[in-house]
């Protein structure tokens, strides 16, 4: 029987080393130009977290979502541009890979990673 627990670290490592991961490096600093576009994307992403739910690890989402968004609308109205580039374009990347339609958590985890193939697909630029 494989072994369902996972923790935090594991799971961030795979995300960062997945081809979904490299692939929104590859489209951030596009949209990181445009402020128009990361409203956008920053309005998928809030939305994206009204559809997980209440509780546990939907609460824990939402809260680190709201957290960036305010970065990241600050940084596209122009009110707060002292964010490294590089920081700035891996939270853009993060964001994206939220908004991927690919199976983002392993189905490993019991009931969690179960849970984002129920749950609705929002793609990132529509």
């Amino acid at each position: 029987m494989a072994d369902s627990t996972v923790s935090k670290s594991d799971l961030l490592s795979k995300i960062l080393e997945s081809f979904v991961f490299k692939s929104a490096m590859g489209k951030a600093p596009r949209i990181a130009r445009n402020a128009e576009s990361l409203l956008k994307l920053l309005r998928n992403s809030l939305q994206k977290t009204q559809e997980l739910g209440v509780g546990g690890l939907a609460d824990e989402i939402r809260n680190k979502v709201t957290l960036l968004g305010r970065l990241v609308k600050a940084y596209a109205v122009g009110q707060y541009r002292q964010v490294d580039n590089l920081s700035l374009i891996k939270i853009i990347a993060g964001l994206i890979y939220f908004l991927s339609p690919i199976d983002v958590l392993p189905d490993i985890l019991p009931f969690v990673g179960l849970s984002d193939d129920v749950a609705p697909k929002v793609s990132a630029m529509n």
